[in-house]
């Protein structure tokens, strides 16, 4: 069974959320998110050095 971490009423997870780009559960009203799709979406939007815009 896969660990779920709760995101509490953090507005940006929300954002996430209803943007699709992160996976959900819902139980109940409130809104879950798996360890896993957590750690891959840090993962794909983790960057490292200087990009100058």
């Amino acid at each position: 069974m896969t660990s779920f971490e709760n995101f509490g009423a953090a507005p940006s997870a929300y954002e996430l959320i209803n943007r699709g780009e992160i996976a959900h559960v819902m139980i109940g009203s409130r809104r879950y998110v798996s360890r896993e799709q957590l750690n891959d979406f840090i993962s794909a939007n983790t960057h490292t050095g200087y990009h100058a815009h």
